[in-house]
């Protein structure tokens, strides 16, 4: 069966991941094709905090949660994962109103509990409520090429190309997965899909342990800042535009930026500026994951698609969960395959 995942961030590269580990190429040809690889996709710019949306989840969501979370910790567990990028960090998330309830996954991160009054009145003054929890960083900057070279080693193809129609694939594969992120809106015409962009730095500030994310408007720190303290260098940003599309690096978000970080945490101000980057989240009022049959129009034949996009903020949160499902799918159709075969 012949199996192409279009997207090569870290929905598409999971996904291709998860199918070959769980079924092997044996009775695959599975391709990767997009037009932008590692360090070059959205997901090379994100902070990589496997942090949940701030909301009670679906019976669904919880379940891609979980299989992500098992995931992560297998991961943690092997002698490479500094080198993919894998770790735990503990880190707040703090806003400016006080109506909050606990959220239904809180027991798939570890240590989830309230701001305490200390950290409320020392560390984020003028904040009212909020969560702390330890977590799973998952950088994709190094995850993204251990997941190339890995599937490289399987015999897995990786094409470069602008696919404007899946109607461009139906004649060459059995199997279309679409992982194309925030392309999706162009290629398959999901008008329900659209832009968030976002912009950060990555800074040299060793001394940055945890993550922060500060939300609301306060008096006196300007913006939405967050840090993300990384192997290897630390992550700020604050950046949240919908409906933009630019991917050039504006120098008035970079400034927006770093004056919120600066103003919540002075001892940024002398950090060594290494790299900008800026990336369009996906977002979608849901999550699409679901199968497809197509038919080419001219020749007749049919194509199964499994569409994988709209994650929104939260890719590296939902990847390897989703993908597992995705996975799940690709089983359900070999199997359809065979006894196709033996009638």
């Amino acid at each position: 069966m012949k199996v192409v995942v279009l997207g090569a961030g870290i929905v598409g590269l999971s996904s291709a991941l998860r199918i070959v580990e769980d079924y092997g190429t044996t009775e695959l040809d599975l391709t990767v094709m997009a037009d932008k690889f590692t360090p070059n996709t959205t997901s090379d710019v994100a902070a990589g905090i496997f942090g949940p949306p701030r909301r009670n989840l679906t019976e669904r969501e919880l379940q891609w949660l979980r299989w992500a979370h098992e995931y992560l910790t297998i991961l943690l567990k092997t002698p490479y994962a500094p080198e993919i990028g894998v770790f735990l960090q503990s880190g707040w998330i703090v806003w400016m109103h006080m109506e909050h309830t606990d959220f239904n996954w809180k027991d798939i991160v570890q240590g989830y509990r309230r701001p305490t009054k200390w950290e409320l009145t020392h560390l984020f003054p003028g904040y009212k409520d909020g969560f702390f929890c330890t977590t799973f960083m998952l950088e994709s900057r190094l995850f993204l090429p251990w997941v190339t070279n890995r599937l490289k080693d399987v015999g897995v193809k990786f094409v470069e190309r602008k696919v404007q129609s899946l109607d461009e694939l139906s004649l060459d594969y059995d199997v279309i997965i679409n992982c194309s992120g925030i392309g999706a809106h162009d290629l398959v015409g999901d008008t329900k899909l659209f832009p968030c962009r976002g912009q950060v730095m990555r800074v040299k500030a060793p001394w940055v342990k945890h993550w922060t994310l500060l939300e609301g408007k306060h008096p006196t720190v300007p913006g939405i800042p967050y840090m993300a303290g990384g192997s290897t260098s630390t992550l700020i940003g604050g950046i949240r535009q919908d409906g933009r599309w630019e991917l050039s690096n504006d120098p008035r978000d970079a400034q927006t930026v770093w004056d919120g970080v600066t103003s919540a945490w002075p001892g940024l101000k002398g950090a060594e500026v290494l790299e900008e980057k800026t990336g369009l989240r996906p977002m979608r009022e849901e999550i699409r994951l679901e199968k497809e049959t197509r038919k080419d129009s001219v020749s007749g034949r049919t194509v199964q698609v499994i569409h994988n996009y709209g994650h929104g903020a939260n890719g590296i949160t939902w990847s390897l969960g989703c993908a597992k499902e995705v996975s799940l799918m690709v089983k359900n159709l070999l199997q359809e395959q065979s006894i196709k075969a033996r009638l």
